[in-house]
């Protein structure tokens, strides 16, 4: 069983140009009510809200073309960033999510790098994607998924990492240039 951190569900990229992580901040804030602010490593957001994707939803409907947030991502957990981990975690949330009859087609998308606890070394992207989908008996659909299995690795300090894992429609994440620029 994956040992899931709840310290953060929520992953706000701002515009980095000053003052956008700080008018992002309080935009999200002026929204969300008072959520709890985990850290904000440069231009990220994390926050711990009670439901994640009513937040994302929340924030999709009230974010404006200029306001400064650029994409929101809920996560249904966090681990330590090594590929056993994430895998693992992506696993239990998808057996936690999803009826036994249910075959939903997904993909495997990986934001930053992560560790094998094995051997210590970085992993390539490509290679962490292969280990955390060849546990997962569910049909691959590489150009549209019915469920993304997303690991967002974040950087809080030098040697502070953390892997965030979201098993959800692709449509769960907010981003600012697909709602205005029919962006991808």
């Amino acid at each position: 069983m994956a040992n899931l951190y709840r310290l953060f569900n929520l992953v706000i990229a701002a515009d980095p140009a000053y003052p956008g992580p700080r008018r992002a901040l309080r935009l999200v804030k002026t929204i969300l009510g008072n959520p709890v602010v985990f850290d904000t490593p440069k231009s990220l957001i994390l926050l711990r809200v009670d439901d994640p994707y009513s937040a994302v939803k929340l924030l999709e409907k009230q974010l404006g073309p200029d306001d400064p947030v650029l994409r929101v991502t809920p996560l249904d957990g966090e681990t330590p960033p090594y590929v056993e981990d994430a895998a693992e975690a992506a696993r239990q949330i998808l057996a936690e999510k999803l009826g036994e009859d249910e075959k939903p087609s997904f993909a495997v998308k990986i934001e930053g790098h992560l560790y094998s606890r094995e051997t210590g070394e970085r992993l390539h992207s490509a290679d962490a994607v292969r280990i955390i989908a060849d546990g997962i008996d569910l049909p691959v659909n590489l150009g549209s998924p019915d469920l993304l299995v997303l690991v967002k690795v974040v950087r809080l300090s030098r040697s502070q990492r953390y892997a965030g894992i979201m098993v959800a429609p692709p449509s769960a994440i907010y981003s600012r240039e697909r709602k205005y620029r029919g962006g991808a």
